[in-house]
């Protein structure tokens, strides 16, 4: 199953660098790059789990078991995780409400704030609808696709003590939703943090706070890398994947 892991990570990386160059104009395609990858580790984790097949032999008898996803979930991660893409969420609301369309009537691509009665002052790119729309439908996708694979993670036939395997599948499942949302609320949050630093009429308070949003949530991307990349230590009892 770590090879079925590993071929995924692989295709992303692939993926991911197809969609930069190919996704989309003014910076859509390194928006969605994310996404993409971590759409190929979440096949790559489903094929490994969907290749695990019951041992054959005589009929046995078994307890009866109940494995529910968030068994198996890393908790420290997780929680992590799941304050990103709320975090995510946020900055997509803020930002889209406080967008306006450019000069060529893209939706959401600047930003203009009154500086003064009759002065007003424009700034761009800014992460409006034009990215935060199909972003936030292509995230809810993936997460949706998260789920559908953890629950295959918890509901497939044990093969032997495999719980270490479970935890292994989930952890990568749930990296690659950190790195699905993490990468782009650290884009998001650069950009209008940048934007909001170069307006001459707001405080550099609140462009600063999205600067150190963004430099946290590159440290999120690391953690995430490195969950993918390292496998978790067998628990006692339990053999390794």
């Amino acid at each position: 199953m770590r090879g079925w892991r590993g071929a995924g990570v692989l295709a992303g990386l692939v993926a991911g660098a197809v969609v930069m160059q190919t996704g989309g104009s003014l910076g859509r395609g390194a928006l969605f790059a994310a996404p993409a990858f971590s759409a190929c580790v979440l096949a790559g984790v489903l094929g490994g789990e969907l290749s695990v097949r019951p041992a054959g032999g005589p009929v046995r008898t078994a307890a009866v078991e109940v494995r529910r996803a968030r068994d198996y979930l890393p908790r420290g991660l997780t929680r992590v995780v799941a304050t990103a893409a709320a975090v995510l969420a946020v900055l997509l609301v803020a930002t889209t409400a406080a967008g306006n369309a450019d000069d060529m009537g893209r939706p959401g691509r600047m930003l203009w704030v009154a500086c003064g009665p009759d002065v007003r002052e424009g700034r761009g790119p800014w992460p409006g609808s034009y990215y935060s729309v199909p972003l936030a439908i292509v995230v809810l996708a993936g997460l949706v696709a998260a789920g559908a694979v953890l629950h295959r993670i918890a509901a497939r036939p044990r093969v032997g003590d495999d719980d270490t395997t479970r935890r292994r599948s989930a952890r990568a499942v749930i990296a690659a939703v950190g790195i699905m949302v993490a990468l782009p609320a650290a884009g998001v949050s650069a950009v209008a943090g940048g934007a909001i630093i170069g307006t001459s009429c707001l405080p550099d308070a609140g462009g600063q706070a999205l600067l150190a949003l963004a430099a946290a949530q590159t440290l999120l991307l690391a953690w995430c890398g490195a969950a993918l990349l390292i496998p978790a230590p067998a628990r006692a009892g339990s053999r390794p994947a």
